[in-house]
């Protein structure tokens, strides 16, 4: 309970609307919202650039002042085979304190934790503007959801703090207690490739097959060593958990905060039963740390395709960003966490994906995924949770982070208990 408003009753009346996507349906929870708002006197917006297609966003505190926090979430989930499940996936039903339904743990429970936080704040004296945005569509891409959002609110949210989805997971490693915290994302270079040579049937050999290579290229792709990047996510990272790390989930964190990587999307190798194409077409993205630029995209690329029979060409590049790690908003989640999750340490990360945030984080905000979950679901777990069958999160969860983004806010936003 949040002055009178049961945070509990919301999410899972949330939960309870099927917006998956697609078709999304997102209106259902934006018009659900908006009524909330409209009884305790919240100035809010609809964006819908397509019908049922809404997101909304809300503001308390004035409308300007010093730089905006930001609590976003998305609205649309991921499709539910009921079939599969011990529980119906739109029927949050609680069984021993946990809730179980389709966009529990994403996002629906960081839009309830968010909500919560922001309605007991919205008579404070604030010396800057809250918001709080939900939005549509992020499970396929963010088209119709986010970028409508960043573009319209551009300068309102230029340089704010972001409460974000993505992190808040407990782990655990030699006797300490951690919680992940997101704190910025990698960027992403797309590119296409066309590899032209001999095709025909599969049995009869022919000279430079295109097939072969197709093979070699994604040999030096994989074989392809790239340079390690000491970013303030990588070197508080290790402060805190040293080299020598046993627990495979955060060796494997480790590299992937402070090196690249080229991950293969899709290929087209024909289709014709044991024929081999005499043209083959793929797409792949380089995944690359904050730091790295266009230019040093092009400089791979070139070095990997030296002396390859294949054409490539950059369709799209988004550059990565990171997060203040000693400001006041780091410092606050870090003692709450501390104080309300049994004496546990923030432990920052680069979001895995691309998330909602990417969008903020271009507007110079500082973005922090952080919705915390209690140690009865662990990150090994919430990795088979999310997406999948008996997606689920505790009741205690949604209380604490609740209680975690509002003091948040009051740390920032200059408001006492």
């Amino acid at each position: 309970m949040t002055d009178g408003v049961d945070v509990i009753d919301i999410f899972k009346d949330m939960v309870r609307f099927d917006t998956t996507n697609p078709p999304g349906n997102e209106a259902a929870i934006t018009d659900y919202l908006a009524a909330i708002f409209t009884a305790h006197a919240i100035a809010y917006d609809i964006v819908e650039p397509e019908p049922a297609r809404a997101s909304i966003v809300a503001r308390i505190g004035p409308e300007q002042g010093e730089c905006p926090v930001i609590l976003i979430s998305h609205l649309d989930v991921v499709a539910a085979d009921p079939t599969e499940w011990d529980f119906p996936p739109f029927g949050a039903e609680e069984h021993d304190g946990v809730i179980y339904g389709r966009g529990t743990l994403d996002t629906k429970y960081l839009t309830a934790m968010e909500l919560g936080a922001f309605l007991a704040l919205r008579d404070a004296p604030l010396d800057r503007p809250v918001y709080f945005v939900a939005t549509a569509d992020e499970e396929q891409g963010s088209a119709l959801g986010m970028p409508h959002v960043a573009e319209r609110w551009r300068e309102a949210f230029a340089g704010g703090v972001v409460v974000n989805e993505g992190g808040g997971f407990f782990i655990e490693h030699n006797s300490s207690r951690f919680h992940l915290c997101t704190a910025g994302e990698k960027g992403r270079c797309r590119f296409t490739v066309t590899i032209r040579g001999a095709g025909g049937p599969s049995s009869f050999p022919c000279e430079d097959p295109a097939v072969d290579k197709f093979t070699r290229l994604l040999e030096r792709m994989a074989a392809y060593r790239f340079a390690v990047d000491d970013n303030p996510v990588s070197t508080r990272f290790d402060e805190l958990l040293g080299a020598e790390i046993d627990h495979p989930f955060l060796r494997a964190f480790r590299e992937y905060n402070r090196r690249d990587a080229f991950i293969l999307k899709q290929y087209d190798a024909g289709a014709q039963a044991n024929v081999l194409p005499n043209e083959i077409r793929f797409e792949a993205e380089l995944h690359l740390v904050p730091s790295r630029t266009r230019q040093y995209a092009e400089q791979v690329l070139t070095e990997v395709f030296e002396g390859q029979d294949a054409e490539w060409e950059i369709a799209d590049f988004r550059a990565g960003f990171v997060s203040n790690l000693v400001g006041d908003a780091y410092r606050s989640l870090t003692a709450s966490t501390a104080r309300h999750l049994g004496g546990a340490e923030l432990l920052p990360v680069f979001a895995l994906g691309q998330t909602d945030g990417r969008f903020l984080g271009s507007l110079s905000c500082d973005v922090f995924g952080f919705g915390p979950v209690t140690p009865d679901i662990p990150f090994s777990e919430v990795l088979t949770l999310v997406h999948q069958k008996n997606e689920k999160i505790t009741r205690d969860s949604i209380v604490i982070g609740t209680t975690i983004i509002e003091q948040l806010i009051r740390d920032i936003g200059q408001v006492s208990a």
